[in-house]
């Protein structure tokens, strides 16, 4: 019975167990059906561009359940509630939360984030968030740059940093610009340091804006220390687009327009020139000139502007890479730009290609940046004669000259008889051959290890190397009755610059509780060679350009070097992401310096406190988002004065006579005075500012005070002839002080499917001359005309180089003003006409001339500004940028030239409206003889104000939706519209009021300078 019972019960017990697995089984398999019924899947791309984000986290929220996209941008995840919420967040993008209701696939768009507080900039050998940062520093990323209208990267940041004056160094193609941050310290050298890829060049001109990831502008003494005496005019970073984790992604952007003129000046036709001429001659008793009264070409004549200028085709290629995975990613382009002059015969051509990589293995990391560059001008000639440029010939030559002589060396005609002696611009256009090339090549590689936690050590080796080839031709011509040239001629220049540089940092990184820990130290060695040799022949055949088998040669050369060494410390510490202070030091030696006086130690220290966060003002409540208010104290040095200074040059090869007979000797003289006691200049600087962040990055302000001190200022005094030195020596003797206030607000908002940001950027900067070697010393700047005097000047209590004119005052209406215009009973213009200016005796002595010089303006603008909107709407995207100046002068030395009636030239047309024909005019009355100095060039009768608002960028685009472009494996497709200086509001005359130096070399000074352009596009942009 026993053994029945046990039996059964065996039986009752597997039957139970079988039950309870079946169940167990059938729950388990429920739940995998469960679980395979809520998967969720999708694709994450950024708002934007459209482009897929690998690394995106997507987490159940208040779950671990979660995952990452991989490199296409996809996800896909299990959830066991059809209910729940998303989370999806990458860095530097706004976090978005997502219920699944019910639904399989999510895809999601995200926006960057637009907290400027918690972007992360460049600073020197490191980075750090912005909200941690102490110094004054700007950044800018790459779709701010709006690099697909603007093919210079100079002028794709005019306009958008506050405190960074950029202005054109000329219109030619590929003349690019010159920049300065915070006003001009020194009467040497204002450039500040320009570093790609941690790499020293001397221009950002040649670089492509495709190619750009980021620029930060590092402004006072507490960012820039870190550069020592490199950074005295501050630095500007630009880091060129990293490779990324993802798949293979090609880029390509194309487009092409047309530029022109932006305007011509009015000048006379030739009837309206001989109405001209013909009066101030006989103002002046004198018989008219023959060409007026016979012209080569009758009726209205040559328009000489016209056939110079052209609209002319621009082109430009641009193809990128990138990709990566987790130990090597990787980014290569190659660019082609082509830009026509607007001026014939002129044109620039840049090829750049650029691959940079980072590879990861173990404690090491190593990488490389190769950028090679080469470009090819064909330039705007120099002429002999008065016209200086062929736009100063344009201007100025006579329309009732032929173009054209079939009898002529050469076939062109040109002025003769009593007239100027002016070339002929279309004939110098095709005479004249100006063309250069450059090849540079930038190298760096570096390799960092990681020693152990938080501790780096990086080698950084890079060297920039340029070779810049000019060729001059001039073949035989006769143009006119002035200018011939019975050989051909040919001359060739040749530099070649070496740079490079060995950096060795250690970096120490620790955090601990609420303590954050950053220490660096380093020496570093630059090195600078520079080689230039010119050699010319004449004579050469026809159409050969070669400069062998010809007579008189001639070649010269010289050769410069510099070095530099630096120890640098910086040590970074913050406390609860509230309280920051950074201290650094550097200790250059530089070899431009005498033994005694090579080393110079420049300090900094800043600090930071974040208010937003303290606990009391997160209580009141407030939109305020952050606040941080930051200070910094900092000096630097220059050292940019060349080589050799402090050393006695020698020139051989140079004759004297001696003995009885007199005999010929070769002997050596010494050609400059050493600069034996010369030490740095420094430039000392503080600021205080603030950062504003409210409604959680919608508006966001930022807003620095600073003075910066230049104190032993490098200048040159001049010295007596008798020391037996052509060249006055350096010495450390001035004081310079820039101060002013900068600021910029940005807002973004986002309406349903609109999204827009506004950016405005205002700066104020005052410069002043303390002191200079002495209290009365007064340094001479450029001229105005060709053969002018200088008409600015430094002096102590003014700006640097600014405009010293005799004041005018209205012109003499009767015989009685004249008469009334008397010193102590005696005429002080005796020479005046009804009709001439009257000039102020402004120092009271009852003369005209020189000595009446006052201050008049300064080429420095009283405030700069700057305005951008971006907006974006269901694939269409507009960008308008704006930038102006105020308060400037430009001296409009053309008008020295073409208002003064002086010379026989051609005239503006505002000599029409002079009171020779008009009474009521206040242009003067026309003399050909000019006895009361009517066209006195040191006069303040051609200072123009110089503020302008200019309509810099509009570009318009159309993005195709994504879900036609990926029938194609397109990731996106965007076709653009875009036009650049489209339009200027001025009161300048001239062709254009961004005039940083002319002809001549003056900054302020429009002298016969390439006019700016107006460009249109027309561009696509596709991503595989």
């Amino acid at each position: 019975m026993k053994n029945k019972k046990n039996v059964s019960r065996m039986k009752s017990l597997r039957s139970f167990i079988e039950s309870k697995l079946t169940l167990s089984i059938f729950a388990i398999m429920s739940a995998i059906s469960m679980q395979a019924q809520n998967a969720v899947m999708g694709t994450i791309r950024e708002s934007k561009t459209g482009q897929k984000i690998p690394g995106v986290t997507v987490t159940v929220k208040g779950t671990s359940n979660a995952t990452v996209t991989d490199f296409d941008g996809t996800y896909k995840l299990s959830v066991t509630n059809s209910q729940s919420t998303l989370v999806f967040s990458y860095i530097g993008f706004t976090t978005v939360e997502e219920t699944i209701n019910n639904r399989e696939v999510i895809d999601i768009s995200l926006n960057e984030e637009s907290n400027a507080l918690n972007e992360v900039v460049i600073i020197g050998y490191g980075s750090v968030k912005k909200s941690g940062a102490t110094g004054a520093i700007s950044s800018l990323k790459a779709k701010q740059l709006d690099a697909q209208s603007n093919t210079n990267l100079g002028s794709a940041i005019q306009g958008k940093v506050a405190g960074v004056s950029v202005e054109a160094a000329g219109g030619s193609p590929g003349s690019g610009t010159r920049i300065q941050i915070r006003g001009a310290g020194s009467l040497n050298n204002n450039n500040p340091l320009i570093l790609v890829d941690d790499i020293q060049v001397s221009s950002m001109n040649s670089l492509s804006p495709n190619d750009i990831e980021s620029i930060e502008v590092l402004k006072d003494a507490a960012a820039a220390a870190i550069y020592g005496s490199r950074a005295a005019n501050g630095v500007i970073i630009i880091t060129t687009k990293n490779g990324k984790k993802g798949d293979f992604k090609v880029s390509l952007d194309v487009f092409g327009g047309v530029a022109s003129a932006t305007k011509q000046l009015s000048l006379l036709n030739q009837e309206q020139w001989a109405k001209v001429s013909n009066a101030a001659y006989s103002a002046a008793g004198k018989a008219p000139l023959p060409i007026a009264l016979n012209p080569e070409v009758g009726g209205a004549g040559v328009d000489y502007q016209d056939q110079i200028f052209r609209v002319a085709p621009t082109q430009n290629y641009s193809l990128g890479f990138l990709g990566g995975s987790d130990n090597l990613k990787y980014s290569m382009s190659l660019n082609y730009y082509n830009q026509e002059g607007i001026i014939k015969e002129t044109n620039y051509e840049r090829f750049n290609m650029r691959v940079k990589s980072d590879y990861k293995k173990g404690i090491f990391k190593i990488g490389e940046t190769i950028l090679l560059t080469k470009e090819k001008r064909k330039e705007l000639p120099n002429v002999p004669g008065q016209g200086r440029n062929v736009l100063g010939s344009a201007i100025t030559m006579i329309p009732g000259f032929a173009i054209y002589d079939e009898n002529a060396i050469g076939g062109y005609g040109g002025a003769s008889g009593p007239v100027t002696d002016i070339f002929n611009p279309v004939a110098a256009l095709n005479l004249l051959d100006v063309t250069s090339d450059t090849y540079q090549a930038l190298l760096n590689t570096y390799l960092e290890a990681a020693i152990f936690e938080g501790f780096k050590y990086k080698l950084n080796l890079g060297a920039t190397v340029s070779d810049y080839k000019r060729d001059n031709y001039t073949p035989r011509y006769e143009v006119g009755g002035f200018f011939k040239n019975l050989d051909n001629d040919l001359s060739h220049l040749d530099e070649f610059n070496l740079y490079t540089q060995v950096e060795n940092t250690l970096n120490y990184t620790k955090s601990f509780g609420k303590h954050y820990l950053n220490a660096l130290a380093g020496y570093t060695v630059y090195n600078n060679t520079f080689k230039s040799v010119t050699s010319s022949v004449s004579g050469i055949p026809d159409n050969i350009y070669t400069l062998s088998g010809a007579i008189q040669p001639a070649a010269s050369g010289y050769n410069l070097e510099n070095n530099l060494v630096s120890y640098l410390g910086r040590v970074i510490y913050s406390y609860n992401d509230k309280y920051s202070l950074s201290a650094t030091i550097r200790r250059d030696g530089s070899s431009r310096f005498s033994p005694e006086n090579k080393w110079g130690n420049f300090p900094s220290v800043s600090a930071a406190w974040s208010i937003g966060k303290e606990a009391f003002f997160t209580n009141l409540k407030t939109p305020i988002s952050d606040l941080k208010i930051r200070a910094s104290y900092g000096v630097l040095g220059n050292q940019e004065i060349g080589d050799y200074q402090y050393l006695g040059l020698i020139t051989s090869g140079i004759s004297y006579g001696a003995g009885e007979p007199n005999t010929l000797w070769n002997g050596n003289i010494q050609t400059n005075s050493p600069a034996v006691d010369l030490k740095w200049e420094e430039t000392a600087t503080s600021d205080i500012g603030l950062d504003l962040d409210l409604w959680n990055g919608k508006l966001q302000y930022t807003f620095d005070y600073f003075k910066k001190q230049t104190s032993d200022l490098l200048l040159r005094v001049p010295i007596p002839l008798s020391v037996g030195s052509n060249n006055n020596p350096y010495t450390n003797a001035g004081n310079v002080t820039n101060k002013g206030y900068e600021m910029s607000l940005t807002y973004n908002e986002k309406i349903k499917d609109f999204n827009f940001s506004i950016t405005g950027n205002f700066s104020s900067i005052k410069n002043n001359v303390d002191q200079l070697s002495t209290g009365s010393q007064i340094v001479e700047g450029s001229s105005g005309s060709f053969h002018g005097a200088p008409v600015t000047y430094t002096k102590v209590g003014y700006p640097i180089y600014s405009f010293f004119l005799v004041d005018t005052d209205g012109l003499f209406r009767s015989q009685a003003e004249i008469d009334a215009h008397r010193k102590n009973g005696t005429l002080i213009q005796p020479n005046a006409q009804v009709g001439d200016i009257r000039y102020v005796d402004y120092n009271g002595d009852g003369e005209i001339n020189g000595e009446d010089r006052q201050y008049k303006g300064s080429a420095f603008p009283k405030f700069e500004y700057g305005m951008r909107f971006q907006g974006d709407w269901r694939g269409l995207d507009c960008t308008i940028a704006l930038q102006g100046t105020s308060g400037n002068k430009i001296y409009n030395g053309n008008n020295t030239d073409l208002e003064t009636v002086r010379a026989n030239i051609n005239y503006a047309s505002s000599t029409l409206d002079s009171y020779t024909f008009n009474p009521n005019s206040n242009f003067p009355r026309l003399d050909i003889d000019d006895k009361n100095n009517n066209s006195a060039d040191y006069s303040d009768r051609f200072l123009e104000d110089g503020s302008y608002l200019r309509i810099k960028t509009i570009q318009v685009g159309y993005t195709i939706p994504n879900s036609i472009t990926k029938q194609a494996s397109i990731d996106k497709c965007r076709i653009y519209f875009a036009g650049d200086n489209l339009y200027t509001f001025t009161k300048y005359s001239g062709y254009n009021p961004d005039v940083s130096a002319d002809a001549l070399g003056g900054r302020g000074i429009d002298y016969k300078s390439y006019p700016l352009s107006k460009t249109i596009l027309f561009g696509l942009q596709i991503n595989f």
